[in-house]
């Protein structure tokens, strides 16, 4: 018996192909499974997979899979990334549901072909049911413990219940899901073939290139459709976990002027004290900070703004804050965030303080070595601070912090404001997707037991709406 593949004519007559025919329609009537019957289809499909005559369609399909997605790697990050049970069943189900190997036909439909009349109606319900999926990028809206989750369709916007329990002890709000969504047996949603997580700040880095590569595909392939794409698309999704997750790249640290982050001191020797404070109290942009310490700050334009978004933005001036100016003794220390920003404060204070002082030397100190220092510190003792009183004190810190936040330069807006942010079209979708990426990071400080904040009070404050 033939069996029908999605590209095939329709049976019915209609002159369509089979996938923008009748194939919905065998959907909606189809008959439900069991798990049984699932996982005893899935070990028999594998296990027609694996016989010799599809070795050379796996050869292929595997240099499709990973590409040049390993390059580069050491072969022990490559072979660490080769053995993930993630990627191996996502592969899995691509390479039988998705990939056509034969006359435009894929395993499952040769397997159908061949083995049709053996099986159970509920074995070939299941199988029927997975060649009409594919692959979709979710973002998480909520998240119910043990019962599921709600998700938003990032190329539709149609919300979907999936009905889960495991992985919703991983998954948390705002995190980003490549997954195969089908109906289980008692036509509930279900995930099925394997799924990949993604961080939230790779949202909109994936679905420019899933719209990249939908605009190439819709040229050279006039004739299919969107399902056809997000089967093809998978080997995206692939890349893109492998980008995020398994080899993240390395945060580059940068001021607001774009200048490398190096932890830097510029010592001076005091030669006149009186004169040496007169001169930090007499400069409007040095702020006294009470502890024997002086703040530099300077005003900055907002980056890359439009007329008509300057225009909307607050005629005041944002600040920076370039380093501080710290009194110690017979000594005086800028510390400051990079070199480009030592050397201007070593300048600055010459000139404000002229023979006041003298500079003695210049350190610097990267990120990475810091870090490796703090590691090789002793570790402070285990703290008996009460969990209660840790999560009070934590509180406090984030609310202060936060509370100021809405009306601070931020790099990553462009150094406008969250509140200026909120009111420019162009840098909002900006400022939303750092909101959800504190409230992401946030409940999974929570779900570790540690003290964490609610940010909902922002969305209100900023006159965001909180999707």
């Amino acid at each position: 018996m033939s069996i029908v593949g999605r590209n095939d004519p329709c049976p019915c007559g209609s002159g369509l192909k089979y996938k923008k025919c009748c194939l919905g329609k065998a959907e909606a009537t189809r008959t439900t499974y069991s798990r049984d019957d699932r996982e005893r289809i899935l070990d028999r499909l594998m296990r027609f997979s694996a016989r010799p005559e599809f070795e050379q369609d796996h050869l292929i399909g595997q240099m499709a899979f990973w590409g040049d997605g390993l390059a580069g790697r050491s072969s022990e990050d490559a072979q660490r990334a080769l053995t993930i049970p993630t990627a191996e069943a996502v592969y899995e189900a691509w390479f039988a549901f998705d990939v056509p190997i034969e006359d435009g036909r894929t395993l499952t439909d040769l397997f159908l072909e061949r083995e049709r009349a053996g099986l159970s109606p509920g074995e070939r319900a299941y199988l029927d049911r997975m060649r009409a999926s594919h692959m979709r990028l979710y973002e998480v809206m909520d998240v119910r413990p043990e019962e599921g989750l709600h998700l938003v369709d990032l190329w539709t916007d149609e919300r979907v219940w999936v009905r889960e329990r495991r992985a919703t002890h991983q998954i948390v709000l705002w995190d980003l899901l490549a997954a195969r969504v089908v109906q289980d047996g008692n036509r509930a949603q279900v995930f099925d073939g394997g799924l990949y997580l993604y961080p939230p700040g790779a949202r909109e880095a994936i679905l420019k290139d899933l719209r990249r590569a939908h605009r190439l595909f819709a040229r050279r392939c006039p004739e299919e459709d969107l399902g056809d794409f997000f089967k093809r698309a998978t080997v995206l999704f692939h890349r893109a976990w492998l980008d995020w997750v398994v080899f993240p790249p390395k945060p580059v640290l940068v001021t607001s002027e774009g200048d490398p982050i190096v932890l830097a001191k510029v010592i001076f020797d005091v030669r006149e004290r009186p004169a040496l404070l007169r001169a930090l109290g007499g400069h409007p942009d040095l702020a006294y900070e009470g502890d024997g310490s002086h703040a530099w700050t300077e005003g900055i334009p907002a980056q890359g703004a439009s007329v008509e978004e300057s225009l909307a933005e607050e005629t005041t001036q944002t600040r920076r804050n370039l380093g501080t100016f710290i009194l110690k003794g017979e000594r005086v220390v800028f510390e400051t965030l990079s070199r480009e920003r030592a050397e201007r404060g070593h300048r600055f204070l010459e000139e404000l303080a002229g023979e006041a002082v003298r500079r003695k030397a210049t350190r610097y100190q990267g990120i990475e070595a810091a870090l490796k220092a703090s590691r090789r510190s002793p570790k402070p003792p285990r703290s008996d601070v009460p969990p209660e009183l840790e999560a009070k004190i934590v509180g406090e810190f984030y609310e202060q912090h936060y509370r100021n936040w809405p009306d601070e330069p931020i790099p990553a807006l462009g150094n406008r404001t969250p509140r200026q942010a909120a009111r420019l079209k162009t840098v909002r979708p900006r400022l939303v997707a750092l909101l959800k990426e504190f409230e992401n990071r946030s409940e999974r400080m929570r779900r570790e037991g540690r003290p964490t904040y609610d940010f909902g009070w922002l969305w209100q404050e900023l006159g965001l709406e909180r999707p």
